[in-house]
């Protein structure tokens, strides 16, 4: 494993996690994109509109409501990414790859033993992930009603 050093180790982390998560991006992306109204589409074109501009102007922002759910999704993925971690990083490189999850598992239980600083960083952890969740139950409130 030595060939996962410092240098390499958050690259393949955040490589991992791209392969992880793009099918479920571009499954709610893909699904947004058929939702779009093909006349909006019709309608700038005959107007003149470039494909850019099209895609800038009318695309984007209909799929506003969709990468707000995936970016919103994805952070709080990222934020719990523990799994990740703690399997690609090898032990003499733990440290250069730590997040929040595996600093708080490797207190409590990896030899740490120290569960009231790890309840604190799971608490912590609460904390930075509750607005991500208002936020979204808010949005999915307002676009229901």
């Amino acid at each position: 494993m030595n060939w996962l050093g410092p240098a390499l180790v958050t690259p393949a982390v955040i490589g991992a996690y791209l392969w992880v998560w793009t099918g479920f991006a571009m499954v709610l992306i893909g699904a947004g994109l058929a939702a779009v109204p093909r006349d909006a589409l019709e309608a700038a074109r005959m107007d003149g509109a470039t494909e850019g501009q099209i895609f800038r102007r009318i695309t984007v922002p209909l799929l506003a409501p969709v990468l707000t759910v995936v970016f919103v999704t994805l952070v709080i993925n990222v934020m719990k990414v523990f799994d990740l971690v703690y399997i690609i990083a090898p032990g003499p490189v733990q440290e250069e790859a730590d997040v929040l999850a595996t600093r708080m598992w490797l207190v409590s239980f990896g030899g740490g033993n120290d569960q009231g600083l790890g309840s604190a960083l799971s608490v912590l952890l609460l904390l930075l992930v509750v607005p991500a969740m208002i936020f979204n139950v808010r949005r999915f409130r307002r676009s229901r009603s």
